[in-house]
């Protein structure tokens, strides 16, 4: 599905969830009827400040519409995940200058 559908998927969705008619949506959002069908079809797609409205009057968070449909604890396990393999990354990068540093001092003392 391309952007602009679901979008227009989700709008009519949240519209519907709150068994409202396109009519509720427009005044709540303060437009026009015929605005809400345009976006519902996907003809147009609202500018955000008008999705914004369109969120706080169905009681959908941003994201709902934006394309962000994992809940919030997915969405903290998955930065979990992001972070944990960051840091493994960080800790074999440290051991690998670790070993480079014992590396360049066994060589100093060498040297000297």
């Amino acid at each position: 599905m391309k952007p602009k559908a679901e979008v227009a998927g989700k709008i009519k969705s949240a519209r519907t969830a709150k068994g409202w008619k396109q009519k509720h949506l427009a005044a709540e959002v303060k437009v026009e009827p015929i605005t809400v069908s345009r976006w519902e079809r996907g003809a147009t797609t609202p500018d955000f400040h008008a999705l914004a409205l369109v969120a706080e009057a169905t009681g959908k968070p941003l994201g709902y519409f934006l394309g962000e449909d994992r809940s919030a604890g997915d969405q903290l396990a998955a930065a979990a995940e992001r972070i944990e393999a960051a840091a493994e990354r960080i800790a074999t990068k440290g051991e690998r200058i670790a070993n480079a540093l014992a590396e360049l001092r066994a060589e100093l003392a060498r040297l000297r």
